[in-house]
């Protein structure tokens, strides 16, 4: 029996390589996904005066403000808390990408996924 295919020790080997990565990258997974449902991130206007943080799903979870925005118009004060919050979509994204690839693996179905949903702001369902 030259055939590996039906030899049983190959294919019993193979079988249990392939649960091996099965169980892994199930571990993998799960460690991605309890990192990305804590993450936050944290984003600032240029001129300091506003602060912004999101959640992992990038909604808006808390917002610093300087005492700058009492001597500034609203619509100011508006737009700076946009560019924040812009800048921490940002940062969110780039810190989604970094736990990924450490775990997932960027180049995997998963991974690319995980990444899409950051990059449009929606978070994947369980995250």
């Amino acid at each position: 029996m030259d055939n590996p295919l039906l030899n049983m020790e190959d294919a019993q080997t193979r079988l249990e390589a392939w649960r091996d990565r099965t169980v892994d990258f199930a571990s993998q997974t799960e460690t991605a996904s309890r990192a990305l449902q804590e993450l936050k991130a944290t984003g600032a206007d240029d001129n300091g005066v506003a602060q912004v943080t999101v959640d992992a799903g990038g909604a808006l979870a808390g917002i610093k403000l300087s005492s700058r925005v009492k001597r500034q118009d609203p619509q100011d004060t508006e737009a700076v808390i946009i560019e924040a919050y812009r800048v921490a979509r940002v940062n969110l994204a780039k810190a989604a990408a970094e736990i990924i690839a450490e775990t997932v693996g960027t180049d995997t179905p998963t991974g690319r996924a995980l990444l899409a949903s950051f990059t449009t702001g929606q978070a994947p369902e369980g995250i």
